[in-house]
């Protein structure tokens, strides 16, 4: 179950540096919120690709670390097929709906980012 886990997240990881960029693209009136979630963004990228070339066994083996990156994962794609599917006009009026989510999955990324950094220092 471990290993699954494990190397399902690491395709969804794929899959969620395609969408990143994707969402760049269709961002059209970028915040303070959007920005922010995309420095973080590229913060927790650079540390879980860290994680990975460490080869450390407490990244394969500790199931809820792997879930939740598969969490931050689908709920991104779940916001990319809803920008994709709305028109630009819908976009821009659900600016609130965006911050909100830009918001929660920015506390989400800090979360996870400290949580990759305490599960390195401690298996050293």
């Amino acid at each position: 179950m471990e290993k699954f886990a494990y190397y399902f997240r690491m395709i969804l990881f794929t899959i969620y540096l395609f969408i990143m960029f994707l969402l760049i693209d269709n961002l059209y009136k970028p915040s303070f919120w959007s920005i922010l979630y995309f420095i973080l963004n590229i913060i927790y990228a650079f540390i879980i690709i860290l994680t990975i070339l460490s080869k450390k066994k407490c990244f394969k083996k500790t199931i809820s670390y792997n879930v939740l990156n598969m969490g931050i994962y689908v709920y991104t794609f779940v916001i990319y097929q809803i920008i994709l599917t709305n028109t630009k006009l819908d976009i821009i009026n659900n600016e609130i709906y965006f911050r909100n989510n830009f918001i929660m999955l920015s506390t989400l990324l800090i979360g996870l980012i400290g949580y990759s950094l305490f599960l390195n220092k401690e298996y050293n």
